[in-house]
């Protein structure tokens, strides 16, 4: 009988233990899929204006940027209440991701067209102490961001389509260019009433080439 209790208790102890393992493991998914470059491929973004370039400067200071551009509706239905509120037609957005052996202290963003609105949103671990525009866009971080873990989401607004160029993540005394990030270019968001001119402009042509090829 002193057997089987023994038994008994033993299997409850492995059963206990077990479950403790499951959850141990579920959270920690939980926890790697929170800290995932959620920006790299969102579907929501612009087309072809989503994705994550590598930084390494050959001495400890790399990891990955990530990066989005979205219209500031679709930011708002992902992100919205997250601390950053849009305040143009475009929201640009990046999130470092720091697996090097330095601390991360600054990310910069090379711009040269109008932007606005420079901000953060809790998607990360180490949210921006101060955010400026000078025009760069610059984000400081104090506590700096440390190794394996991201910044919050980092964002600025702008009516500019965007084009590629250029970001400078920092440490202290040293940094790292990045290349083919997207920044605000010359080149404004045409305004509905444009829009629509070139829609029904587009329309007359092809009923045009509809009514040539049918006489």
């Amino acid at each position: 009988m002193e057997t089987l209790v023994m038994s008994v208790n033993r299997n409850k102890s492995l059963i206990a233990f077990s479950c403790v393992i499951a959850l141990a493991v579920s959270l920690s998914g939980l926890a790697s899929q929170s800290n995932a470059g959620v920006l790299d491929g969102h579907v929501d973004a612009l087309p072809g204006w989503t994705g994550s370039v590598a930084f390494d400067n050959g001495v400890g200071l790399n990891g990955t940027l990530d990066f989005a551009v979205f219209t500031a509706a679709d930011f708002n239905s992902n992100y919205a209440g997250l601390g950053y509120a849009p305040g143009d037609a475009l929201v640009y957005t990046y999130q470092v991701n720091n697996t090097g052996d330095h601390f991360v202290s600054a990310e910069i963003i090379g711009i040269s067209n109008p932007a606005n609105t420079i901000g953060s949103f809790d998607i990360g671990d180490v949210d921006a102490s101060s955010a400026s525009l000078t025009p760069n866009a610059e984000w400081l971080f104090s506590p700096s961001i440390p190794t394996g873990e991201s910044s919050f989401g980092l964002a600025f607004s702008s009516p500019q389509l965007p084009v590629s160029g250029v970001s400078l993540t920092i440490n202290s005394g040293t940094s790292s260019l990045s290349t083919d990030i997207p920044t605000p270019g010359p080149d404004s968001i045409p305004e509905p009433a444009s829009l629509a001119l070139l829609a029904m402009g587009l329309g007359a042509m092809w009923v045009g080439r509809r009514r040539r090829a049918c006489s």
